[in-house]
């Protein structure tokens, strides 16, 4: 993959709790890393339940691998694009070249 065709920004997120003056634990998502990604749409549906129509997408990632990279887990990390935060399903990093990593979310 050309290094130029990664042009959109994304960040990975991990879960946290924080608590606030009175000591109430709130759960809430922190930036662990900010890095360069080719994003592209995998598949896109529409379902029907109970009357309403919810669109599903499927967006691939494509990320350089590191060692901050590798230890992503889809239990627990989410990536932010454009606002909107996409739960990771599948991580497929490349152990044969080791440049780049697909995630899909």
């Amino acid at each position: 993959m050309e290094i130029g065709k990664l042009n959109q920004r994304i960040t990975i997120l991990e879960p946290t709790t924080h608590t606030d003056t009175i000591g109430n634990h709130k759960a809430q998502w922190d930036e662990l890393f900010s890095c360069w990604a080719c994003v592209s749409v995998k598949t896109s549906n529409e379902n029907s339940d109970n009357g309403t129509t919810k669109e599903v997408q499927t967006m691939q990632f494509i990320i350089r691998q590191n060692s901050e990279t590798l230890k992503l887990s889809t239990s627990v990390n989410c990536i932010s694009f454009r606002g909107t935060i996409y739960e990771i399903t599948g991580i497929f990093p490349d152990f044969v070249r080791q440049d780049y990593i697909k995630i899909t979310a």
